[in-house]
């Protein structure tokens, strides 16, 4: 071996056992796929130390350099994971999966950028405009912080943007570049791997005299130290990385209005294969590419596909051959220096799971690199510790309050947005003090932004609150009790998931076969949490059928998680049919609904209740012993399921003796015990027991919030007396009625799917 240079500030240890010199050591080292250097990182901490260091990062890429790049691929599709294949040309070339559909957004994802950047590739997820920095070697990825710009947030649902990736020479630093139109002008903002929190805006403004042709699928190529998009007008508007300046390149001769796509090739441009051979001069050559038409049928219905674009340019025996990708996973190869000559394919990806034919990028190259995608936001924010600090005193600040100091600075908006703020801190803060507040109370009528807090009609009794008719159905509202923050509610027709305090709403629409029966709409949406995933899952039970004269029913069962899961996922239902007119409760991991007495032909005075509980971490449904009711030996008694400071309680109402019993579910169903019996008859008519709902119980005193749908008030097991907190005025029609919901301070919002 010749010299090596040194590459490293800190040197490998030498210990009486080493065999071979330092030097030796890091030339080998250099030499391995950064797959293997990431697992060698836990030999030692000097093994660590040196892997890590930016000397032998550009040491690693110079002597991999002349390696032949590896091909990633991603079928096209909702679901999907990436694959490498490393041997491309061979006969049969091995392929492995290196990112799975689970490290990322659902739905479409592909490569904006087809030749990676040092080995850096950025992401898009289409459905949910979320954009990642990956890097193939290292299976590393970051997710990018604000999907959309915050010049734009409430003026259009989803401003079209153009994302690029490029590299910044003097400070060896990573740029990702955004450009967007928001009121007839264009804007450009930078972020900056491993340094930046936020989108800040570029050094200078782009030139307002080019509109930007500003495309999802087609981003900024990086090349010659710029970053190039395409304008209307055929003009290439070159973005400088380095010191943020703007310059303009002209098309080809005679494309000046055409529909064009930008890619690199052996550092040069191809618009439908014409090349920038000279950058300064702005000389373009066409190359003679292969024509369809020229082709037989066979040999098109091969290659043919919605995305067919360049990858690479290379010589081989002293042609020019340009390699191409395509929508259905294939790449083949164009000689053009032959007009005659068919392409040829070279590869073609053979999974079980075909994703057909994409109309977005499947495919790209990369090189082995140890380049870091760089921290997350969170990791940035963390390391400071003035921002820690600030961090300690917002999370102690009410959800609004927050919410409206994030536009004191963009700072301070990262740190808010930031999943360490609004779940380790802000959530986890709120949480733990749970029992020093009393419930907090909104009204709704399911509607987006009609959540309004009880202390605005506490204040001012000439407020009316959001109201729903008592007789109609259509209009009845149920809603779930929160879940850090997030309540799951249900119309006849249409479920949602909502945040009352941030404004986060997404309306879940049933299915169009769905027979709407008003009937049958309370109880089949429940909302949970699974620890294991971190993830708010959702579980929908309807009724597909259901006759209470002969018992017959049909039940079909799904499930969802909220902050990704796009599409339903069918589950086999429960064993026993849900008692459809009630809500469930979430307590604990698990969800529980009351069983249908009537459709079981049970009797509450015989075999008792039955309770179904729902497991969101197994998706495993178990039928669980109901609480000893039936004492008085009425029908008429209406029995529903709450949770009520974390314990799973039964409510059973005896309107015939105006009372009500609450009966306290202990350990995993095995018992119950009796925790509460109120006698209603001195607070008839306004707090009749066929009216009245317990929805919590006051921490600080013990005092249970009651509801009638037009009155409000605390029962205090102590003293047997009702303070009412709020009622509606005799004035208001005795049709109408509120809603009540109970809210969390929490700034939880999931990820939100984008229509375009």
């Amino acid at each position: 071996m010749g010299a090596t240079a040194t590459a490293s500030p800190k040197r490998i240890k030498s210990t009486a056992a080493s065999a071979l010199p330092d030097e030796i050591v890091e030339e080998i080292l250099a030499r391995l796929p950064a797959k293997s250097l990431r697992r060698f990182q836990c030999v030692s901490r000097s093994w660590h130390g040196l892997i890590t260091s930016p000397p032998f990062r550009q040491l690693h890429s110079s002597r991999r350099a002349s390696q032949p790049r590896g091909l990633f691929v991603r079928p096209a599709g909702y679901v999907g994971s990436f694959h490498a294949c490393r041997q491309l040309g061979c006969p049969d070339p091995a392929v492995e999966e290196i990112l799975s559909f689970a490290d990322f957004a659902p739905g479409d994802v592909f490569p904006i950028n087809k030749s990676c950047c040092h080995g850096l590739v950025l992401l898009c997820s289409l459905d949910y405009s979320a954009h990642y920095v990956w890097n193939p070697s290292t299976t590393d990825i970051l997710p990018l912080p604000d999907r959309t710009p915050f010049r734009t947030a409430g003026y259009m649902a989803h401003p079209f943007v153009s994302y690029g990736l490029g590299h910044c020479s003097t400070t060896d630093q990573y740029k990702v570049v955004r450009m967007y139109c928001h009121r007839n002008a264009m804007f450009c903002e930078v972020f900056t791997l491993d340094q930046s929190t936020y989108w800040r805006p570029a050094a200078t403004e782009p030139p307002q005299c080019h509109r930007l042709r500003l495309r999802i699928s087609q981003g900024g190529v990086f090349c010659n130290g710029s970053l190039h998009f395409v304008a209307h007008d055929g003009v290439i508007i070159a973005f400088n990385v380095d010191d943020e300046t703007f310059g303009t390149l002209g098309p080809p001769a005679g494309l000046e209005s055409s529909f064009f796509d930008l890619t690199e090739l052996d550092g040069c441009f191809p618009y439908h294969i014409w090349l920038l051979r000279d950058y300064q001069g702005c000389r373009w050559e066409k190359l003679r590419c292969f024509d369809w038409k020229t082709m037989t049928d066979a040999e098109c219905a091969a290659l043919k596909s919605h995305w067919v674009a360049p990858l690479a340019m290379y010589l081989e025996d002293g042609s020019t051959k340009i390699m191409f990708g395509t929508g259905s996973c294939k790449v083949f190869v164009v000689d053009t220096s032959r007009s005659n000559n068919p392409p040829v394919t070279l590869f073609s990806l053979q999974l079980e799971e075909d994703g057909g034919d994409g109309q977005f990028a499947t495919m790209g190259f990369f090189e082995e690199s140890l380049v870091p995608v760089g921290r997350t936001v969170d990791e940035i924010i963390l390391s400071s510790p003035s921002a820690e600090a600030w961090c300690q005193v917002l999370s102690r600040l009410p959800a609004r309050t927050v919410g409206r100091l994030n536009q004191v600075c963009k700072e301070w908006r990262a740190m808010i947005k930031s999943e360490s703020f609004v779940v380790d801190s802000h959530l986890k803060y709120q949480l733990a003090n749970l029992s020093s507040k009393s419930p907090q109370i909104m009204f709704t009528d399911g509607k987006p932004n009609s959540f309004k807090p009880l202390e605005n009609f506490i204040i001012d009794a000439s407020q009316v609150p959001p109201l729903i008719d008592d007789g109609d159905s259509c209009s009845r509202v149920v809603c779930s009790k929160p879940c850090h923050g997030l309540n799951a509610g249900a119309f006849m027709s249409c479920d949602f998931v909502c945040n009352p305090i941030t404004g986060y709403y997404k309306a879940l629409p049933l299915d169009d076969d769905d027979d709407g029966d008003p009937h049958m709409f309370a109880g089949r949406l429940g909302l949970g949490y699974d620890v294991e995933t971190d993830m708010h899952v959702l579980v929908r039970i309807t009724f597909k059928e259901r006759n209470l004269t002969t018992r017959d029913y049909k039940l079909e069962c799904e499930i969802r998680c909220v902050e990704e899961t796009m599409f339903w996922e069918e589950l086999d239902p429960p064993h026993r049919p849900i008692a459809a007119d009630t809500p469930p409760a979430y307590s604990s991991g698990k969800i529980y609904w009351m069983a249908d007495s009537k459709l079981l032909g049970q009797r509450s005075s015989s075999s008792g209740y039955e309770i179904i509980a729902f497991d969101v971490a197994t998706y495993e449904f178990e039928i669980l012993k109901g609480p000893p009711l039936g004492s008085h030996g009425h029908d008429d008694e209406c029995v529903s399921i709450v949770e009520l400071q974390g314990q799973i309680c039964v409510v059973c109402s005896h309107p015939r003796l105006d009372s009500m019993e609450i009966w306290a579910m202990k350990g995993n169903g095995t018992g119950w015990s009796m925790e509460y019996y109120i006698d209603l008859r001195r607070f008839t008519p306004e707090y009749s027991s066929e009216l009245v709902t317990p929805i919590a119980i006051d921490p600080r005193d013990g005092r249970i919030l009651l509801s009638t749908g037009r009155a409000l008030g605390y029962y205090d097991p102590k003293t047997a007396e009702i303070q009412t907190v709020y009622c509606l005025g005799k004035h208001i029609s005795k049709d109408k009625k509120f809603v009540p919901i109970l809210f969390q301070e929490s700034l939880v919002t999931p990820c939100e799917q984008v229509n375009y």
